[in-house]
């Protein structure tokens, strides 16, 4: 299947025959547009683990993915565009299954932009690689000024005669915890002196796969490697280290959620948070439904009523957390903000994930 495999069969694994789906959450997913809502329903859908990984997706070419599933017939819409699997589209589904699984993706894009890793690695590599020959002379590849940056930041740090020498030392270390096929495309990835690497066409043409799974390859090849350059027991990688950790935030939580979500730990009070943050109570409520979502061990007891009616449990165990309604909640309790009613949602639910 993997010759097969492209963005509209990948899509597949998002949806389902008996619910209907929102094609803007699974858009908004897979660009990383981080809200409660797209998280929400997120990780309903189990978007996560992919979350952030395609910041470059238009909405045009995610439409055109859809309309090919419909003309396919694997999918169906109803009016208001949302969509679930036809009994083809299922059977679609079950067997790309062995397509995606090799994707050890895990969630990483809540801590970093995978892509841009790639490119400060890619330059890295070049640079050490142009310095291990004394060649000034070279053109170096072009990225973003904040990756050119950093990864003159790191030269300059590490800039020895031993440099060249430790690098090779550390890569060979990350290259013998992977298979030898995949430690083999990610060393004939890269630009060294003299050396121009394999393209993405002549990968494509070797591995006989889609340009699709070959991006997730790639992607994947470069998750691998930093998780073993984070990887905290080991000793031999401080060079690794220092490329991947810039890009990294140490929590999926947004710096701004983090931040209040460690105040109300403090402060055990909401408004105050607010005030000290200096944002709208409501932003803070925001702020904690996504730590809700996205930690261990969050104090749903704290901000949920001690006790609910009859009538509301009997319609909570009726009906299916996705299926709830704000309103009929309110009609069997009124004291339920929407803010409670969501983190019943999630504690109820167990609409968590912690990667």
């Amino acid at each position: 299947m993997n010759n097969e495999f492209n963005f509209s069969y990948f899509l597949l694994q998002f949806l389902s025959t008996d619910d209907w789906r929102r094609p803007k959450v699974l858009l908004n997913n897979l660009i990383g547009r981080r809200t409660v809502s797209n998280l929400f329903w997120g990780i309903q859908y189990g978007l996560l683990p992919f979350f952030n990984l395609f910041p470059k997706l238009t909405a045009t070419d995610f439409e055109r993915a859809i309309n090919l599933l419909q003309e396919k017939k694997l999918i169906e819409k109803q009016q208001n565009d949302q969509i679930r699997l036809t009994t083809a589209g299922k059977q679609m589904q079950q067997i790309i299954q062995e397509s995606i699984v090799q994707f050890h993706l895990s969630g990483m894009g809540l801590h970093t932009n995978l892509e841009t890793v790639q490119q400060c690695l890619n330059l890295v590599i070049q640079i050490t690689s142009e310095f291990s020959y004394k060649n000034n002379r070279y053109y170096p590849l072009q990225y973003t000024g904040q990756v050119m940056a950093r990864s003159k930041q790191w030269f300059l740090k590490n800039k020895s005669d031993t440099l060249p020498e430790q690098l090779q030392a550390e890569f060979t270390a990350f290259l013998n915890t992977i298979p030898t096929e995949k430690a083999d495309i990610f060393t004939n990835s890269f630009i060294g002196h003299n050396d121009y690497g394999l393209t993405d066409a002549q990968f494509e043409s070797i591995l006989d796969l889609t340009s699709f799974a070959w991006h997730l390859q790639k992607l994947t090849l470069i998750a691998d490697f930093i998780r073993w350059a984070l990887d905290d027991s080991k000793t031999d990688h401080f060079l690794c280290n220092q490329i991947v950790l810039p890009w990294i935030t140490p929590s999926p939580l947004s710096t701004s959620s983090l931040r209040s979500y460690q105040l109300y730990l403090k402060t055990k009070d909401l408004q105050n948070v607010a005030t000290l943050r200096h944002v709208k109570l409501n932003t803070v409520k925001e702020h904690l439904l996504e730590a809700a979502m996205l930690t261990t061990d969050f104090p749903f007891n704290l901000l949920l009523p001690k006790s609910i009616s009859t009538d509301l449990k009997n319609y909570l165990t009726t009906y299916q957390v996705s299926q709830w309604q704000f309103d009929e909640v309110l009609k069997r309790d009124a004291r339920f903000s929407f803010f409670e009613f969501r983190l019943l949602q999630i504690e109820r639910g167990q609409i968590q994930y912690a990667n």
